[in-house]
Formats: structure tokens, sequence, C-alpha cells
């Protein structure tokens, strides 16, 4: 039998580790990640969870009493999101356990863990995870910890280095395609579906590159005349009940809603395609679950492109200089080793909590003995006694907490895994 290991696991996947088809298999986003979490929040086993859902990565942190048995549950947990066998699922997801799992949460926060390397929005998707876990329960004084430094991490990272300069979002790759496929923008007619924030980022990159035209489509009318305003030029908001009308008339879409199913499905096209009179249409797919069914792709005319194509898009055409990169990286590791230390100091706690809550019982016996017989001390008196008494404890208990600190950094660095792949 192994002896249990207490600690930090990250298990999950992005678009390093999985396609899109099996990433939105067990998407993490909304009500499922919240259901998720309670459910292994309630095995006694793990003492704290969160989980981090984004269009590339649906990943959990949790702080568990025993690694091993932990990362079996929630790769189990995964399996059955995805309706799959757990060992089907080895490729899949990546097992990060103690440091390198905090690491991971650094560098993704620090935007060089992205499809496009410095983007913006996981900072606030890390934020996100964080109030998520705190508002559910799931998170205590070590995720919390984690989650903040991590956040930080992410702050320093875009003001102490160029990692963030130049195009660095999801939205503004998918405008760089649009405007590759289609060419000038500025007789286009473009649809944006979704009013969120990546829609609303995509809209304003495109309008950047020259499109005038772009119809913002939402379920809420108001929201989207909203991000219309804000984006200018001839922008309107239109309820995404027409979307046959705009899949009609339109030369791009560009899709991120929070839809659990597919918008566009290949039928719904088919019954535009030919008020189309040939006319090409691109289909940009930032959702996941997927917005768009990848078989509209099928129809003539019709292109479609999905993250796993944006992925290929950026490393083909985006530059990030290796210095930045580089920096991050450091930064990273400073913060990993910032708060693993925090960890490890964390272990003896509750020996020098023990030690110094028997130090100040013994102190506080003693000194009621001594003031028992001292009744002609004046209050002033005593109490300045009282206050020697404590420190002298104090004096006396400062080298055995150093050394207990000291033990338990040195305990943990010894035995402390680093990162591994699932499988």
């Amino acid at each position: 039998m192994t002896e249990r290991e207490r600690g930090i696991v990250n298990i999950g996947a992005s678009h390093q580790t999985a396609s899109v088809a099996s990433r939105e298999r067990f998407a993490l986003s909304g009500e499922k990640g919240r259901l998720l979490c309670a459910e292994l929040a309630a095995h006694p086993d793990v003492v704290e969870v969160a989980a981090l859902a984004t269009c590339n990565r649906s990943e959990l942190y949790l702080v568990a009493e025993d690694v091993e048995r932990v990362t079996q549950i929630a790769v189990a947990a995964f399996a059955r999101l995805a309706d799959a066998a757990p060992e089907e699922l080895d490729t899949m997801l990546a097992v990060r356990p103690h440091a390198a799992g905090v690491d991971h949460l650094m560098r993704t926060a620090g935007g060089i863990e992205s499809v496009v390397p410095g983007e913006a929005q996981i900072q606030g998707q890390v934020r996100v995870a964080h109030q998520e876990a705190q508002d559910a329960g799931t998170c205590g004084p070590v995720l919390d910890k984690l989650f903040r430094s991590a956040v930080e991490l992410g702050k320093r990272a875009r003001t102490e280095t160029q990692i963030g300069d130049g195009r660095a979002s999801v939205g503004s790759v998918a405008a760089e395609l649009v405007a590759g496929r289609i060419g000038d923008l500025g007789g286009a007619r473009i649809a944006v579906l979704g009013a969120g924030k990546m829609g609303g980022l995509a809209a304003r990159s495109l309008a950047d590159r020259g499109a005038r035209r772009i119809d913002i489509a939402n379920r809420s009318i108001e929201r989207a005349a909203r991000v219309a305003a804000e984006v200018g030029f001839e922008s309107v908001g239109v309820d995404i009940k027409e979307l046959e009308r705009e899949l009609a008339t339109c030369d791009a879409v560009v899709s991120s809603t929070n839809a659990p199913h597919a918008v566009i499905t290949k039928a719904k096209l088919e019954k535009v395609i030919a008020e189309r009179g040939g006319r090409p249409l691109v289909l940009v797919d930032l959702a996941v679950p997927r917005d768009i069914e990848p078989a509209c792709g099928e129809l003539p005319g019709v292109d479609v492109y999905d993250l796993d194509d944006l992925e290929r898009v950026v490393s083909q055409t985006f530059e990030v200089r290796g210095e930045a990169v580089h920096e991050v990286e450091e930064l990273a590791a400073e913060a990993t080793e910032e708060f693993t230390r925090w960890m490890r100091a964390q272990d003896a706690t509750p020996a020098i909590r023990a030690m110094r809550d028997r130090a100040e019982a013994v102190r506080s016996a003693e000194l009621e003995r001594f003031l028992a017989r001292m009744t002609h001390l004046a209050p002033e008196d005593q109490r300045r006694i009282e206050q020697l008494t404590r420190s002298i404890v104090n004096r006396l208990l400062h080298a055995p907490t150093v050394r207990l600190r000291e033990a338990a950094e040195r305990a943990a660095s010894a035995g402390e895994p680093g990162a591994a792949e699932h499988g």
C-alpha cells in the first residue's frame, strides 16, 4: 500500500493535448463545470477544487489529501463527461502534480500557454475561475493563494515584458483569417454571432482591418446593439433569430456563443445556399462546444475554420519575440518557487501551532500561580511581568519555529515529484 501524498494537482485538456472535437466532449463551462466541482468537492480526499474553462482549455485544480487517488477520480469524471473509458483519454488529459501544476497555472495566466501567445483574455478567465470556486465554497486558503498569485503574475507579464504587444487575441487572429480569405473588408458584409467578450474583440479586430458593415447577432438585441455602437461605422445589432437572413447575405461569419449545440448547421445553411448565387462564405468558429457543424464545409463555396485551424494560422504567421516568452517563463518560475515555499511552510504550521499553544499554556499557568502569591503587586507591574513572560517565550520559540519551517521545506524538496502526463 502506497503512502498517501497531500498536494496540488492540475488535470485537464487544452489545445496542446486535444483537438477541438475532443475538447468539446468534456467542456467545463457553465453549469457543467459547477456540478463537476461540487461532485469532486464532496469526496473525502478532495480538500479544494476549481475549474478553469476557456475556449482552449478545460482544467481542474485540486488540493488533495491523496494526489494519486484524486487524480484517478478526476480522470474518471472527465471520462463520464466525454462518455468514454478513462483509458481513451490517455493522450488528451495532462496530469501535473505539485509544482508542475502550480507552474502551469502561472504560465497560463502569463499568456504563454495560449493559442495566441500573450492574449489578455486568459487573465480575466483565471479571475472568473477563482471567483466561481469561492462562490461555490470549493476554494480554500491554498487555491485562494494560488489563483491570486497567478493573477498577479499575469499583471507582471503584461507590464514587465512585451508578451502582449501587437496582435494578441483569438478574435484578432480570426479577423486576420477572414481578411486573408476575403481580401478587402471595406465592401464586405460580416456577421459576428455572440456579443460577449470574444465576439466584441473579433468585431473590433475586423473593424481595425477595414470592415465597415458588421452585424452583431445575439439573443439579447440590446447587448448586440451596445457592442455594435462600440464598434461603430455601419455596424448594427440584430436578433440571432434572423440568422438565416444573415447567412443568405453575408460574406463571412465569426461565431462565439455559449450555445450548448451547433448554431449553424448544414441543414440550416442548405436552405439559403441557393440565394447566395455561388458567392463564397467564410465561417470561423471560436466556440467550444462548436457553434458551426463541420459538415457545413461540404457545401459549395463554404469554408469552415475552427480553433484548431486558428492555431495553425498562428504557428505559420504569428511571431512573438523569444525574449518576451523567456522573460515570462522566468517570472512564472519565480512565482512558482515563491508559492511552493509558502506551501512548504504550511506543512510545518500544525506543529508550530501545537508547540506555541503548549508553550502559552505553560506560561499562563505559571504566571497565574506566581501572581496568586504576589497580591501586593500593582496592576501595572502585573502587566509588565506578563509582557516579560510573553517576550521570553517568543524569543525561546523563534529558533525552533525557523528550524521546523526549514525542515518542512527540505522534506518537501527531497520528495516532490515533477510533471507527468496521464497514462
